[in-house]
C-alpha cells in the first residue's frame, strides 16, 4: 500500500494531465548516459516517475522498467510502453525484488523523499554495483531579453510560495546526503523552443503558482503573465528556454 503523502508532495496528487502536457521532457542522452554506467540492463527502477517522462526513455535501454509514484493521478497520465510497469507506491517501500535492479533513479523527486529510508531500500533492491542516480533540472533561463525579468520574478517574487525542499532543486542536489561511491556527472541540458502559451502553461504547473492562488495571491502570477504577454512579441513566436540538468551518480 502507498504510504501517506506529505504536504509538499500533495501538489502532485492532482494535475497529472497538465504535468504530462506542460513539463519539459528529458533528452534521450540522459537515459543513454545512465544506462551506459550499468553493467547489466535487465531492470531499471524509476522512483517518483510522475507521468513517466524518463521511464519511457529508459525503456529503450533496459529489458524492464518499474516506474513508481505516490500519485495515482500522475500515473493515470503516464505514457504506456510494453516493458514499463507503473506502480503506485512510495519511494521508501518499493515492490521490486531483492537485488533485482541495475539502475535506481529518481528524477525531480528525491527532495520529497525520506532519504535514509529510500537509501536503505536502494540497498535492498539494487544489485551489487547497481547505479543510483538523483536527477533534477534547475531554474530555466530564456535565451533572450526577457530572461532578466524572468529570473527576477522567480528569485524575488515566488520564493515564499515554494514548499520546503525546493532549494535542493535550485542547488542541483549538491547539499543532499549521498552515501555512495560517486561517478562523474557530465553537463546535460533540456532545450525547448516554446511559444508564449507553452511557457505560461509550464509556469502554471509550479507548486508555487498553485500555492499562491490557493492563498489568495494569484495576482502576483497574473501580473507576471501580463508582462510576458506584453513583451513577448508575436504570441506564436518561439523563445529558446534551457533547463540545466544536475545529477548525483553513484554505485552500491
Amino acid at each position: 500500500m502507498p504510504e501517506p503523502v506529505n504536504r509538499s508532495q500533495g501538489h502532485f496528487q492532482q494535475g497529472g494531465a497538465a504535468y504530462a502536457q506542460s513539463r519539459p521532457t528529458y533528452p534521450p542522452e540522459l537515459a543513454q548516459l545512465l544506462a551506459g554506467y550499468c553493467a547489466g540492463k535487465q531492470l531499471a527502477v524509476d522512483v517518483g516517475c510522475g507521468t513517466g517522462q524518463l521511464s519511457v526513455l529508459l525503456a529503450d535501454h533496459f529489458d524492464r522498467v518499474i516506474a513508481t509514484d505516490v500519485s495515482a493521478d500522475q500515473l493515470a497520465h503516464a505514457q504506456p510502453r510494453p516493458n514499463v510497469v507503473y506502480q503506485c507506491e512510495s519511494a521508501e517501500r518499493m515492490s521490486a525484488g531483492d537485488g533485482a535492479a541495475d539502475l535506481i533513479v529518481a528524477a525531480q523527486a528525491a527532495h520529497w523523499f525520506n532519504l535514509p529510508r529510500f537509501y536503505r531500500e536502494c540497498g535492498r533492491v539494487g544489485r551489487p554495483g547497481a547505479v543510483i542516480a538523483l536527477v533534477s533540472y534547475g531554474v530555466p533561463y530564456l535565451e533572450g531579453p526577457l530572461n532578466a525579468r524572468f529570473q527576477q520574478f522567480y528569485w524575488q517574487q515566488t520564493t515564499r510560495f515554494w514548499p520546503a525542499g525546493r532549494q535542493h532543486v535550485e542547488t542541483g542536489y549538491a547539499e543532499l546526503p549521498f552515501p555512495f561511491a560517486t561517478l562523474p556527472t557530465p553537463g546535460l541540458f533540456i532545450h525547448r523552443d516554446w511559444q508564449l502559451d507553452q511557457l505560461l502553461d509550464y509556469i502554471k504547473t509550479w507548486s508555487a503558482c498553485r500555492a499562491a492562488r490557493d492563498g489568495g495571491d494569484g495576482e502576483i502570477f497574473d501580473g507576471f503573465f501580463d508582462e510576458l504577454i506584453k513583451f513577448w512579441g508575436e504570441r506564436c513566436s518561439n523563445q529558446r528556454i534551457t533547463w540545466p540538468i544536475a545529477m548525483r551518480l553513484g554505485r552500491l
